[in-house]
């Protein structure tokens, strides 16, 4: 799955190459591109779709929930494929109560971001959305997301720890493959979300533990799982600081 995915973007990436770089967006403000999506709405992009994407943004990012453009206002809903691709010099991002998606590879190879806050509203993560975010150490995903998908968080050699919540039914192909740090995984379901086989390619199982609801069983019949330090609790995590413990209450 994932060499053919290479091979697909190698060839995206050949076609760009060889194709004049491609606006993207319909209007800047305050340094922030956006394309219209509807007569209300519109959603983050990028300034170039191209390699030259790399410096559209920089440094802490803020994005509003909403931008007045030409005398009308407009509510920012999502955050569009590929927005913040390779954008090496981000290091962190809010994203406001407003937006409901995050979409494919949105923050893909934004290695020196160290965090991202996630609002209760978004309810869809792209595949990719994450990948290769080599420097962000820890993730609370919403409560409405339904599935981790494929690769989301592929590469991201620094997570230390993620909570997942009750809503997550299943996680995708090499969701978590290469996250070699990850030491903690706060898994709300009391049943195991479905995992797929290579989900955590590369991370030491053996060192990961796994914090499950008092009670629960299905982690320890599933196949993916069971290899991880399992342990119960009756705590939820309301958020992880930085600092890599998870404030409980």
């Amino acid at each position: 799955m994932k060499t053919s995915l290479y091979s697909f973007f190698a060839t995206l990436a050949a076609l760009f190459a060889m194709t004049p770089s491609v606006m993207a967006y319909d209007c800047e403000v305050d340094g922030i591109y956006y394309s219209r999506i509807s007569a209300t709405e519109v959603e983050v992009t990028n300034k170039v779709f191209s390699d030259q994407n790399f410096a559209a943004y920089t440094g802490s990012i803020t994005i509003p929930a909403s931008v007045t453009y030409n005398g009308k206002t407009f509510n920012v809903v999502s955050i569009g494929d590929y927005a913040f691709r390779d954008c090496s010099s981000i290091t962190s991002v809010t994203i406001p109560n407003s937006v409901r998606a995050i979409k494919t590879f949105a923050f893909y190879g934004c290695n020196a971001m160290t965090s991202v806050n996630i609002p209760a509203s978004v309810t869809e993560i792209g595949m990719g959305a994450f990948e290769g975010c080599a420097s962000l150490t820890w993730m609370v995903l919403p409560k409405g997301v339904p599935a981790i998908e494929d690769e989301t968080f592929f590469g991201c050699k620094s997570l230390k720890g993620v909570i997942i919540p009750e809503s997550v039914a299943s996680v995708g192909e090499e969701a978590f493959s290469r996250c070699s740090a990850l030491i903690s995984i706060y898994c709300l379901a009391k049943d195991a979300p479905k995992c797929e086989p290579n989900a955590f390619s590369k991370v030491d199982r053996t060192w990961c533990t796994l914090y499950v609801p008092k009670g629960s069983k299905t982690y320890k019949d599933s196949e993916i799982w069971r290899e991880f330090f399992i342990e119960e609790s009756e705590e939820k995590p309301d958020n992880i600081n930085m600092n890599g413990t998870a404030a409980t209450k």
